[in-house]
């Protein structure tokens, strides 16, 4: 490969050696963080499901400019969702990438399916967003442990939270409708219910995924 074809932007985004070695550095503070921002996603959301019912009566009840302490909370609620989520986006990207490299200086011989930059390019970009991030968390961690049964705990999580991500969206159009046209209520507030539950059981899933991942990653760093 040419110095040229190296320097390309587009070459961080195809699988290839590693760059060279360079020091692993500590996951906590970026895991930490990831795990934070995800679950005040996850509370905003659990909130914002939790009184839709009644903010939705008050509406129906007193007409669009009703005044009820549950629109503000559910407002509330959905604004807190939407912050963490952009900050889980962010911070777990950033986490990812970290662990990326690492597995590279860690296990040089290593197989990866996506380069260090699909760590962050794999969650926007459209259609390949649906699996590129499972394939980055699932060779970090087959990297360092090929033996531990990772593709069970990756599949778990990204299952979860693609499963998230449909119902929220979902939920999100819907409760609008039912705080203006009162006979999707029912539906809207069944719906953001079995999304909060399956966020919280993504929370949990992304939680053992980055304990898991730090830990593995740390006892090589830091052995003897």
């Amino acid at each position: 490969m040419t110095e040229q074809s190296q320097l390309h932007p587009a070459a961080a985004y195809y699988a290839g050696a590693g760059q060279g070695a360079r020091p692993a550095k500590d996951l906590t503070a970026l895991g930490v963080l990831a795990f934070v921002a995800a679950a005040v996603a996850t509370v905003g959301t659990c909130v914002s499901a939790a009184v839709l019912g009644r903010a939705a009566r008050a509406r129906s009840e007193q007409g669009l400019e009703a005044v009820d302490w549950s629109l503000g909370v559910h407002y509330a609620g959905t604004a807190l969702a939407v912050l963490g989520l952009l900050a889980g986006a962010v911070t777990g990207a950033m986490w990812l990438h970290r662990a990326r490299t690492n597995a590279e200086v860690l296990e040089p011989g290593s197989l990866h399916a996506r380069r260090a930059g699909w760590a962050w390019g794999g969650w926007v970009t459209p259609v390949v967003s649906l699996w590129f991030p499972f394939e980055v968390v699932r060779d970090v961690r087959r990297a360092l442990a090929p033996a531990a049964g990772s593709t069970a705990l990756i599949g778990c999580w990204w299952a979860l939270f693609l499963a998230t991500e449909i119902g929220w969206y979902a939920s999100f159009n819907l409760q609008g409708k039912a705080l203006v046209e009162f006979d999707f209520a029912a539906s809207a507030h069944q719906l953001s219910v079995i999304t909060a539950a399956v966020m919280v059981a993504a929370l949990a899933a992304w939680a053992e995924v980055l304990r898991v991942i730090t830990i593995e990653q740390h006892e090589r760093m830091y052995a003897g």
